[in-house]
């Protein structure tokens, strides 16, 4: 009697007598029928199982390198290499967001020599950002030496360290594989550069070849990498047929998509100022408090980032799902997507922050060794920032796909500067520890100002459709 009642009532009863515990699993199970979440988290998921691959390999070079060197030089190496990419990222400009932004419309609109101008923009702003930002590396060496502390050939390595920068021109190729869905050859080659680094630190960990070996090898491996991307990128184009009639000419390559030029210089400043962020801490380190502090706070985001890549797998795999809703103007299955994405994302991180925080000093001591346990607490603190990051994941796309990238530089800018200035006064009154609670500081703040954009998002797409802006997806692209 009560089973055929249950069944007469339907399944929307059913789960409204189930246990809560189970009403959430139902409605997170409804949440993966949905199209969108449920290619962005396929696409994370593919990334994620070849950076899982990437990351082991990666940790098994780190771990080599660090015991090989010992902290001081091992902070060194550290800071000549993020030098490199500190410059790289910027000098830079960050094409593959243009690629996925206006090549959606290109393709969802049939506009092929469009779409085959936009590539060659890209490319161009590649090799030239690439071939100044190597340039001002080399040159800028000296005086970042005498700012850090280096000696002349630490110096030296440095500007060896810099041929990187000549080599990140795989910008373009990397929207190409997004835009058109190939996280698979993505996450191939992810693993690319750890591979060659393991291998390379192991011949230098027991031939004995010191600092300058490592350079090298962390130089030739990460080229490697690069180079890789290029070629699977545009190995695409090729098999989607968009190269094919190609010219060479440069004419009328950004007359065809308003907002272009703007939308590139957005972009690129807010990654930049991230970059910036990301990527200058262990030279403000070195320079505050020394190689060795910069070594143990390397180790300490290494095992922070464990949580945090994650999500970066699902910002890469999110754009293109945004891209395409705000080509089509859906307001709510954007919201309804960043919404569901950032809860099942930020509920993960949780988990695996608690995991990290239980096992994280046994960890370090077993692969890089006891030299390194003082990294713990600072781990913490680190992982503890990269779990809050996760559930903000989606404000970068977000912002650039309903045309507020403006809006986010101004962000990107307050908070960066509030995040230095705090970093210094921490770390000068507390040592290696201030930068974590640096970085838990920096992270709140952020999960509330995406709370706030949540409650803007319909005004922006409103704004977007219906407004005169020349970037607007109503606006003719080839007027």
């Amino acid at each position: 009697m009560h089973d055929r009642a249950a069944k007469a009532a339907g399944p929307t009863a059913t789960v409204a007598g189930a246990p809560r515990k189970r009403r959430g699993i139902a409605r997170v199970r409804h949440w993966f029928r949905d199209g969108p979440l449920r290619r962005m988290f396929k696409n994370a998921g593919i990334l994620l199982g070849g950076k899982t691959m990437a990351g082991l390999l990666e940790l098994g070079a780190f771990a080599l390198t660090a015991r090989a060197l010992g902290p001081a030089p091992f902070g060194l190496l550290v800071m000549v290499m993020t030098y490199a990419r500190l410059i790289a990222g910027l000098t830079k400009f960050q094409s593959w967001q243009a690629v996925i932004h206006y090549g959606a419309r290109c393709l969802e609109q049939n506009r092929r020599a469009d779409f085959q101008g936009l590539i060659k923009f890209t490319a161009l702003l590649d090799v030239g950002s690439a071939i100044v930002g190597a340039a001002i590396a080399v040159a800028a060496a000296p005086l970042a030496g005498q700012w850090l502390g280096w000696d002349a050939d630490t110096v030296r390595l440095a500007m060896l360290g810099s041929l990187l920068v000549l080599f990140t021109i795989s910008a373009t190729p990397t929207g190409i594989l997004r835009l058109f869905d190939r996280f698979d050859l993505l996450a191939a080659q992810s693993t690319v550069t750890p591979a060659l680094r393991l291998l390379g630190s192991a011949i230098a960990a027991f031939s004995g070849a010191g600092l300058a070996g490592f350079v090298v090898v962390w130089l030739a491996s990460g080229i490697a990498g690069r180079l890789a991307l290029v070629v699977l990128g545009w190995r695409e184009l090729a098999r989607q047929g968009l190269i094919a009639g190609m010219t060479w000419s440069l004419r009328r390559l950004v007359k065809p998509h308003p907002g272009l030029w703007r939308f590139v210089w957005s972009a690129n400043v807010s990654v930049t100022l991230n970059t910036v962020t990301e990527r200058a801490r262990p030279l403000v380190i070195g320079w505050l408090l020394g190689p060795a502090a910069v070594a143990l706070f390397e180790v300490a985001r290494r095992f922070a980032d464990a949580i945090i890549k994650p999500a970066r797998h699902l910002g890469q795999s999110i754009y293109p799902e945004l891209a395409r809703l705000a080509a089509q103007g859906a307001g709510k299955p954007l919201r309804k997507l960043v919404l569901r994405g950032a809860a099942v994302a930020g509920g993960g991180a949780l988990v695996a922050f608690v995991i990290i925080a239980i096992v994280g000093q046994d960890l370090i001591g077993l692969i890089v060794g006891a030299s390194y346990t003082g990294a713990y607490h600072l781990m913490v603190l680190l992982a503890l920032a990269s779990a809050i990051s996760v559930a903000v994941f989606p404000i970068g796309p977000v912002m650039f796909t309903t045309g507020r990238a403006h809006i986010l530089l101004l962000l990107t800018f307050i908070l960066s500067t509030l995040y230095f200035g705090l970093l210094v006064i921490l770390l000068g009154q507390m040592g290696l520890i201030g930068a974590g609670i640096a970085g838990v500081a920096r992270a709140a703040t952020v999960l509330v100002v995406l709370a706030v954009i949540m409650r803007r998002l319909p005004a922006f797409l409103e704004a977007r459709r219906d407004g005169p802006n020349a970037d607007s997806i109503n606006s003719n692209p080839r007027a």
